[in-house]
């Protein structure tokens, strides 16, 4: 019965990926785990599809992650001239940081939210914040479909058959996911890495 409603979620392939990874990523603070969803996928889609998965996923996260930008941007008119000025400063450390900045937050689980409204406020060049935020989407989205669609087969092999594989997958992908949530994932970066 589970694979056969994600035979049919499957079924929506391109569209609906782009469009979960889409409003995952346009709502602020709140990121729906489309992560997860394409984790529970994978096993539905062959090596060469999961390329254009990727792709078309890290897409959509990207124009999703503009439209948090340009709350930033919003932002940005209500502030008085002084404090304008005092984001100067911010200015010159994006200039400098900034894509490689974006680059680890989207690639990672680190809350990316918290870093792309401050880029929109400071008014970073907008062509290479997308950039960076697809390369880096690209990279997240690449490693869960693989990782997925590898540990579901060796899960399957192990198992032997294919309901309590599924069982087996879905209670990894459960555990994976409360991880993710219960890991304070910005205490860590800022434990081992020191600029």
């Amino acid at each position: 019965m589970v694979e056969e409603i994600l035979t049919k979620l499957a079924e929506f392939q391109y569209p609906g990926i782009f469009l979960i990874s889409l409003i995952s990523n346009s709502i602020p603070f709140v990121g729906l785990p489309y992560l997860n969803f394409l984790f529970a996928l994978s096993p539905f889609f062959s090596f060469e599809d999961l390329v254009v998965v990727s792709i078309l996923s890290a897409l959509g996260a990207s124009i999703g992650k503009i439209f948090v930008y340009t709350i930033g941007a919003g932002m940005r008119l209500t502030l008085s001239e002084k404090t304008k000025e005092n984001l100067m400063f911010f200015e010159k450390i994006f200039k400098k940081w900034g894509f490689f900045a974006i680059f680890l937050f989207a690639a990672s689980p680190l809350p990316d939210d918290v870093l792309y409204i401050p880029l929109g406020i400071a008014k970073y060049r907008i062509s290479y914040y997308f950039l960076a935020v697809f390369l880096g989407k690209l990279v997240i989205t690449s490693y869960v479909l693989v990782f997925g669609r590898i540990t579901s087969g060796v899960i399957k092999e192990i198992v032997g058959s294919n309901f309590l594989g599924l069982l087996l997958f879905f209670s990894l992908t459960l555990l994976i996911s409360v991880l993710v949530i219960k890991i304070d994932w910005k205490k860590l970066f800022e434990k081992y890495y020191r600029p």
